[in-house]
Parts: structure tokens; C-alpha cells; sequence
């Protein structure tokens, strides 16, 4: 069975790519450009995975990984935040694994690879 990745990236040039790259490794991709996609997408399906920039029009990807992380229903699904900013510490922000913008294809399926 093919993992669903959910990708939460505002800027739609990103999320077209890494959409393509993760569909062309043969994951299920849904996608989202907004805190409030996220909550959406949610409430529809919990993904196995969820891909999460940092800085959205109406969230704080930090904020929403903590509250992935503080809720018992989806606490269990690996996060990985992307950040054209460094950051230094994935895990104050309780991500399973960080991708740094600009990223290459190998980086995205790596760190896929490595929380699946």
C-alpha cells in the first residue's frame, strides 16, 4: 500500500515539485496551502506522512507541528518541516526531520525514506 504524504506549502511552485517528486516515488500526495488546509485535510483523512513549511499565510508550521504532536489522535505521524530559514533544532518544533530550501530530489525522498 502506497503512503499518503500530505504537503503543507504555501508557495505553489514548491508544492507543485515536491508533489511531482514524491508522486514519481510512487507515494499518494494530497496537498495543502494553509493551517486551515491543514486542519481540513485532517479531519478528512490522517496521512502517514506530513511535509509542513514553516511560514504559512495563517499558521506558524512550528506552532501546528506542536499541535500534531499534542494531540492523541495524530501525534503518531511523522512531521517533516521545510525552511528556506537554518534551523537549528528539529526537534524543539517536534519534527521527525528537517528539509532546507532550496532542496535537491534526493533531499525529499530522503527524509521521506527516513520517517516512513
Amino acid at each position: 500500500m502506497k503512503k499518503d504524504v500530505l504537503i503543507i506549502e504555501d508557495d505553489d511552485d514548491i508544492r507543485y515539485l515536491i508533489e511531482y517528486i514524491l508522486k514519481g516515488a510512487l507515494y499518494e500526495v494530497r496537498t495543502g496551502s494553509s493551517a486551515k488546509d491543514l486542519n481540513d485535510a485532517l479531519a478528512a483523512k490522517l496521512p502517514d506522512i506530513i511535509i509542513l513549511d514553516i511560514m504559512l499565510p495563517d499558521g506558524n508550521g512550528i506552532d501546528l507541528c506542536k499541535m500534531i504532536k499534542g494531540n492523541g489522535l495524530t501525534n503518531h505521524i511523522p512531521v517533516i518541516i521545510m525552511s528556506a530559514y537554518q534551523f537549528s533544532n528539529v526537534e524543539e518544533a517536534c519534527a521527525e526531520a528537517f528539509i532546507n530550501k532550496p532542496f535537491g530530489i534526493h533531499e525529499v525522498i530522503t527524509a521521506v525514506k527516513q520517517v516512513s
